[in-house]
Formats: C-alpha cells, structure tokens, sequence
C-alpha cells in the first residue's frame, strides 16, 4: 500500500490480487469538531492501542460506520413503506373498499359483540 499526498487530495494506490493497480482519488475537507473531553480522551486511548492511526482516521471510520447503519435502516423503512403500499392495494381490492364507513363501524361493532359473547356469555 502507498499514499500519495499532494495539497488538497490523498491518493491511495494499491496491488490487488490480480497484481493490477488501483487508484482511488478522494478529495479532503477540513472539519473542526468540538468535543466533551471524557470522548475526546477515550478516543485518543483507541489511537494509542494502533485500533485507529490518526484522530482523522477514527471519525472517518465511525462516519461511514453510521452512514452504513443509516444506510440499512433507510432500507428497511422502504420496504415498510412498500409493504403498506401492497396493503393499501389489496385491501382496495375488498368489499370493505365499497363500504361507508358507517357500513364499517356497522361490522365491526358487530364483530365485536360477537368476539365478546362468544368468550364471555
């Protein structure tokens, strides 16, 4: 592995396993945090185990890490929403679709007389 710095870029280059070169090109941009100093310190003891190689190096990690979990939890919430949707649908496909909501509340009412003398009568 190998980096290449110029001014405002990092380039990474490295072999893979078909002995072909890779680049990728990343543009950097210069963030200040502010921290509470109880995380600041536990994040410099990570850096001091060799867990991460540079402070830098640690919030890029835990970024992708949340981007990723965010990420995956936006997907699930697609198909929630697409799941709905077929609901929706098939459940416009019904004769509840043609009734009143008068005519609803009429059944259901009913349905739960029934539910209750059935169990408690």
């Amino acid at each position: 592995m190998k980096w290449i710095w110029d001014e405002n870029h990092k380039i990474y280059i490295s072999n893979t396993y078909l002995s072909n070169i890779q680049v990728i090109f990343m543009e950097f941009k210069k963030v200040n945090i502010t921290l509470p100093a109880q995380l600041f310190e536990k994040s410099k003891q990570l850096i001091d185990k060799g867990l991460y190689s540079s402070f830098s190096d640690l919030v890029r990690s835990s970024i992708r890490k949340e981007l990723k979990e965010e990420h995956q939890l936006l997907s699930k919430e697609d198909e929630w929403q697409r799941m709905i949707k077929e609901i929706r649908t098939d459940l416009q496909k019904t004769e509840l679709a043609k009734m009143s909501k008068e005519q609803i509340i009429k059944r259901l009412r009913k349905t739960r007389d029934r539910i209750w003398e059935e169990k408690y009568a």
